[in-house]
């Protein structure tokens, strides 16, 4: 059987928080509703017309987790008026750099400060190579368009020149680095004598070549027409004038001659190696030729044949010293056949 009581006891604590919720209804009552307060120019930005407005409370940002809360600037504060003073500056330092750089480049480009006024040849004494340079007619050029690559290649072209390198000397100036060719011997044509390096490079004629009176010369003795493309910047044979140069280096410690004349011919042979035994075929071969003050003439052949030069000389030696312990009167040696040596005596 239940029993309902008369009067419900609520517990102290519901007790006291219903009193709370009871006075807060009470307060909110008794003030109404929000208090109207002016419109202020500073908040709205524009003039009020008339009448007031509400307080308006902007909302309170909950800044994230990890993050500083969000501080609002005033409009007319001072931090927020720096700001827009910077944002002006940037502005018009981009509009100077505008009109400056393209005022800058036409100065750089179109003014007489950067033009070319003096060329530097580094690397040489030669006078001549130097105002060959000079004379490229590089002066009053840009000397922000001057393209030192291909400068370079066109400087290393000249035949006195074995590299060459330009770099910009500013405001207006060129500096050329060149290393320069070194002759090895002279070699003499119908044209006349020109200064030829190692490698078979012709550099310039004998009278304006430096050292040239203590150069060893080649007479090269073929035909006009064969050799009138011999001129400075045209190629010789490399392996041609290394040959030439052992010859003099070899030739008076072997023999002991050393004022022996050097010539280099081209000898033409009749031949029955035709496709018939009864055709005849002419073959050209060049040969190096030394012509003795004794009268005698020793026919050396090339670099390519298949017997070394330094073989070639022994026999030269032995066959001299042959003739002057027998007092024979040489008149040709030719050594171009390996073993087979023959030589002929004066009449």
């Amino acid at each position: 059987m239940v029993t309902t009581p008369q009067k419900i006891v609520h517990p102290a604590g519901w007790t006291a928080m219903a009193e709370r919720r009871a006075q807060q209804r009470r307060m909110r009552q008794r003030q109404g509703g929000s208090p109207l307060v002016a419109r202020a120019l500073a908040q709205t930005a524009v003039r009020a017309s008339s009448g007031q407005m509400r307080a308006i409370r902007s909302p309170v940002a909950r800044p994230r987790p990890g993050t500083e809360p969000a501080v609002e600037i005033p409009r007319r504060s001072s931090r927020l008026q720096a700001r827009q003073r910077r944002r002006w500056r940037k502005l018009l330092a981009a509009l100077l750099g505008l009109v400056l750089v393209p005022a800058g480049l036409l100065f750089a480009l179109l003014g007489p400060a950067f033009r070319i006024q003096q060329i530097t040849v580094v690397g040489t004494h030669n006078q001549a190579l130097i105002a060959q340079i000079q004379q490229l007619g590089l002066q009053g050029q840009n000397l922000f368009l001057v393209d030192t690559a291909a400068l370079s290649k066109r400087i290393a072209a000249l035949p006195l020149v074995a590299t060459a390198s330009v770099e910009r000397d500013w405001p207006d100036r060129l500096q050329v680095m060149v290393s320069e060719r070194q002759p090895v011997l002279l070699w003499k044509t119908a044209q006349g004598s020109y200064s030829v390096d190692r490698s078979g490079m012709v550099l310039a004629a004998a009278s304006s070549t430096p050292q040239a009176g203590q150069l060893q010369t080649v007479i090269d003795a073929r035909a006009q027409k064969v050799t009138a493309g011999i001129r400075p910047g045209a190629h010789l044979e490399a392996a041609e004038v290394t040959f030439a140069v052992e010859v003099f280096k070899e030739v008076p410690v072997l023999t002991g001659i050393s004022n022996f004349t050097l010539r280099y011919e081209s000898k033409i042979y009749v031949s029955n190696a035709g496709p018939s035994a009864q055709q005849l075929q002419t073959v050209s071969h060049t040969t190096f030729v030394i012509v003795s003050p004794a009268g005698w003439v020793a026919y050396l052949g090339g670099p390519d044949d298949a017997n070394p030069l330094a073989n070639r000389l022994r026999e030269l030696q032995q066959i001299l010293v042959m003739a002057q312990q027998k007092g024979l009167h040489l008149a040709t040696i030719d050594l171009r056949f390996g073993l087979n040596v023959a030589y002929t005596l004066q009449p």
